[in-house]
Order: structure tokens, then C-alpha cells, then sequence
């Protein structure tokens, strides 16, 4: 069963009714993106002190949906209270969801009279919001076939995969709560809690004091890197909506404001749905495995805390790349890397620990490049990632470059197949990370080059190569004298 949806005329009335003041902007259909906010007036620009601008939107405190919004609902509903006891206070996101999640079922069951929970202004506000979001997580399997090769597609398998495991756990949580229980058995909830993240990483902000929040009517503005307006708190704890410094509105024209200047465009599809065709940012992630045959794999991966990935960003045609686990991962013995288990002597309990040059580094696996810069084979070490960095740059853009059969086209698209907005959100990931690998495997194999030609490895190199030679004769002589 899902809830009924609300038009989007009957938006005023709502916010009417919970105080949301639309001064200047109202909520309107924009053209291939969905809802957004247009001026009703011109919107004079603002000069830097913007103390006594007037704002475009005003939302009450008590709207906000933050970490403090979920406690004081918990006051006021016993059966949400009992929820977020058993399954809750792990993270601000965590606890947003399950209020989500709760609204969701609200949304869904108060029409028919049966008793829940309590309703607020979102259980209302929620039946506004989209029930099919562009986010990849919320794709058809079909649809993130036309991820493979790209960054996103282990990331999304991989967050599909977490949201499963967590209404998994929520569920195991809630099974001693007869409420909870019998809802939470119910066929489609699982769906319910994918749309609830989604909603969540589309829609969330951080506020200066509230943190991550979600703010109702101020979510529907639409993003754009030369963004009109902006978002603040003020001293009562309202969030207001204000023209940007020096810029101004026509009447008419969309309000947009700023998801993020720096977000790449597999960030932006991941999070929001769609690509930034205005963006300069050419950045994407890569994930990191541990090194064939290598014994302390297993170790390394445990013991470093941070993500497993090595960014890579193209600047101006400047390549860089940053990765502090791949300089742990070109480590071994020989170098002086040593892994060993210690045991605390009042509790008995075990700890595994990591040396670098017989110091204790464990809580440093973060800071292997700087930690290496005074060893003598720093150079050689450098080579090493860069050499592991270059294959897993041409591995992944073989696989992005390879061939996919895209099996819809506008003119001809069925219930079952992909949608087209999929496939050319997609493909435009695509082209933009195969630029991101192939300017990145050309610099990655200069980068080699003048490795190549430093003093200190031609030495190094020379020498091991005189050791294989040593060992190869030695072998062939030992082979000679064979009196069997």
C-alpha cells in the first residue's frame, strides 16, 4: 500500500498552517527537474553585510527535522520512544531515518483511521515528496547495468547492500516491540527504508547550529553552481532562505542554491540523482584492494581505519591523486613493517598493532607517505605506488570503456525497461570518468618515468638486478654439479 500523494497547489495551505513564510518564492514545476522555487517578485541584491536583508523563506524551528526534532518527538510518542531506545542513538542520519520511516508508515495509515503513532506537520509534508527518486540506489537493477566500469558501481551494489544489512538488524531490534514487530513484517518496508536514505542524502543540509538537518519547503530549491541564494539560522532558530551577496532575482526566474562546490559527478548522481553539467570538478574515487600474495593483506586492511580508495582529480590539465592506505599497502617486512598482536595485561584483552622501523605507529596509518619521506628507499617505496596506482587505473578503464547495449530509447520504452534518464545520466559518468582515467594513466606513467631516472633507484634497481644475476649463476652451477 503506498500513500496517497499530495498536488503540489495544495502546498500553500500547508505551509499556511505551520507558519512557513513564502515572502518572495513560491513552489512551482521546473522543466526536467522536478519541483523547485521561482521568485513571485524581483529579489534586489545584497550587499556583504546582509544583517537586515529580508528573507525569501522563513521556516519555524519546530519544522526542522534535526537530532534534537527526533528526541522531542520521542517525548511526545511512546511508540517511536520504544524504536529509536532499541534501534537508535548511533548517528544523527541513523535516527533521521527511522523518523522518516515512521512518517512513512504514517503517511500511509492515518487516512484509514487505524491507531500509531503520533502525527506531526511531515507526516503531511512527506505525501509532497517524490515516491521515485533518481538517486542509483533507488535504480532497477537494469538500470545500474549502465554503471559497470564507472566509480558508482561497486559503491551503489555496496550501499545497497549496508541499507539491506541495517533494516536487517532494525528489524531483529524491534522484533521484542508487538508494534513494531507486526510492521515491520510487512512486505514492502525494506523499500520504505531505501526511499527514507533516499530522501535523506537528497534533502539533508547542515545547518550552522542545528548540524545535519532537513528543512521543509527550503528542500525543494534546486542546485546550481551560480547559485542565487542561501541558507542560515537565525537566533531563534528559524532557517531562513536570503539572497546570495550581491546578486539578484527577476521575477519568475528559479532560486537555486548550493549543494556543494567541490562535489564530483558521481558524488552528485550518488547523492542527488543528477550530474552538474556546469561543473568543473573532474574528480572520481577508486577502491583499493591488498596486493596478490601479499601475507599482510589482511592485516593492512584491518588496521587502517580510513576508506580503502585512492582519489584522483584532473585540475586545469594538472593531475593529482591522494591515497594514505596504497602507501601501507607497498609496505612489507624487508622494509620494516611489522604487524604484532599485543595483550593488555588487566583486561587480557588482545589488540593487533603495526611498527614501522620498530616504532609504534598504529594510530598513524593515515601517515605512511610522510612517515617514509627519511627512509632511504622513499623513492623506491614512491615507485611502488605509483607502478600498483597505475594498474588499477588501466584496469578500470578497460572496464569503463568496454561496450554496453543501452536497450531503451525515447520513442520506445516500456513499464520493464530502463529509463532514459538512467542511461544518459549513466553514460555522461562515463565519458567523464574515462577522461579522469586516461589523463590520469598518462601522468601516472611520467610520474614512473622520472622515478625511473632518479639516482637513488637506477642504484637500487642495479643492485637487485646483480643479486638475481648472482642467484641465477649460483643455480646453474649447482646444476652442473648434480652427481645423482
Amino acid at each position: 500500500m503506498s500513500a496517497p500523494q499530495l498536488p503540489i497547489e495544495a502546498f500553500p495551505a500547508w505551509a499556511l498552517l505551520n507558519d512557513v513564510e513564502f515572502k518572495s518564492a513560491e513552489v512551482r514545476s521546473i522543466e526536467g527537474k522536478g519541483f523547485g522555487l521561482v521568485a513571485k517578485k524581483d529579489i534586489p541584491g545584497v550587499s556583504d553585510d546582509s544583517s537586515s536583508t529580508e528573507a525569501i523563506i522563513r521556516i519555524p524551528r519546530d519544522l526542522v527535522l534535526s537530532a534534537e526534532a527526533v528526541e522531542a518527538y520521542a517525548k511526545v510518542d511512546q511508540h517511536f520512544r520504544q524504536l529509536l531506545e532499541v534501534a537508535g542513538h548511533q548517528s544523527t542520519r541513523g535516527d533521521i531515518l527511522l523518523y522518516l520511516l515512521t512518517h512513512l508508515i504514517l503517511s500511509k495509515r492515518n487516512s484509514s483511521g487505524s491507531k500509531g503513532c503520533a502525527s506531526t506537520p511531515w507526516t503531511e509534508y512527506i505525501k509532497f515528496l517524490p515516491r521515485s527518486i533518481s538517486v542509483p540506489t533507488m535504480w532497477t537493477s537494469e538500470e545500474r547495468e549502465f554503471l559497470q566500469g564507472t566509480s558508482l558501481e561497486s559503491s551503489v551494489n555496496a550501499k545497497l547492500s549496508v541499507l539491506s544489512r541495517e533494516y536487517d538488524e532494525l528489524s531483529e531490534k524491534a522484533s521484542t516491540l508487538p508494534f513494531w514487530n507486526d510492521l515491520l513484517s510487512e512486505s514492502g518496508m525494506l523499500e520504505d527504508w531505501i526511499l527514507a536514505d533516499a530522501l535523506y542524502r537528497s534533502r539533508c543540509l547542515e545547518l550552522p547550529h542545528a548540524g545535519l538537518a532537513m528543512v521543509p519547503g527550503l528542500d525543494m530549491a534546486n542546485h546550481s553552481p551560480k547559485y542565487l541564494a542561501r541558507y542560515d539560522e537565525t537566533p531563534e532558530g528559524d532557517v531562513v532562505l536570503l539572497p546570495s551577496s550581491g546578486s539578484g532575482v527577476s521575477s519568475g526566474e528559479e532560486i537555486t542554491i548550493s549543494y556543494g562546490e567541490a562535489k564530483s559527478a558521481a558524488e552528485m548522481l550518488f547523492s542527488y540523482g543528477f550530474i552538474d553539467q556546469e561543473s568543473g570538478v573532474k574528480e572520481l574515487v577508486l577502491h583499493l584492494d591488498a596486493l596478490p600474495d601479499d601475507p599482510l593483506g589482511k592485516a593492512k586492511f584491518h588496521i587502517y581505519k580510513g576508506p580503502p580508495i585512492a582519489r584522483l582529480s584532473l585540475t586545469e590539465g594538472n593531475f593529482r591523486w591522494h591515497s594514505p592506505l596504497l602507501y601501507l599497502l607497498i609496505l612489507n617486512e624487508e622494509d620494516g613493517l611489522l604487524f604484532r598482536v599485543l595483550q593488555e595485561n588487566t583486561s587480557g584483552a588482545r589488540e593487533l598493532r603495526v611498527f614501522w622501523q620498530d616504532e609504534d605507529v598504529t594510530g598513524q596509518t593515515d601517515e605512511f607517505e610522510s612517515l617514509i619521506q627519511d627512509h632511504p628507499l622513499c623513492q623506491i617505496f614512491k615507485l611502488r605506488a605509483v607502478s600498483v596506482l597505475e594498474e588499477r587505473v588501466t584496469a578500470q578503464l578497460e572496464k569503463i570503456t568496454a561496450e554496453i547495449s543501452y536497450g531503451a530509447t525515447e520513442q520506445s520504452q516500456a513499464a520493464n525497461q530502463p529509463r532514459v534518464e538512467c542511461m544518459l545520466a549513466a553514460e555522461k559518468l562515463r565519458d567523464l570518468e574515462a577522461q579522469i582515467l586516461q589523463g590520469a594513466a598518462a601522468a601516472l606513467e611520467n610520474e614512473k618515468a622520472r622515478l625511473l631516472l632518479d639516482a637513488r633507484v637506477v642504484t637500487y634497481l642495479g643492485s637487485m638486478e646483480d643479486t638475481q644475476n648472482e642467484q641465477a649463476s649460483d643455480q646453474a652451477s649447482n646444476e652442473d654439479d648434480d652427481f645423482s
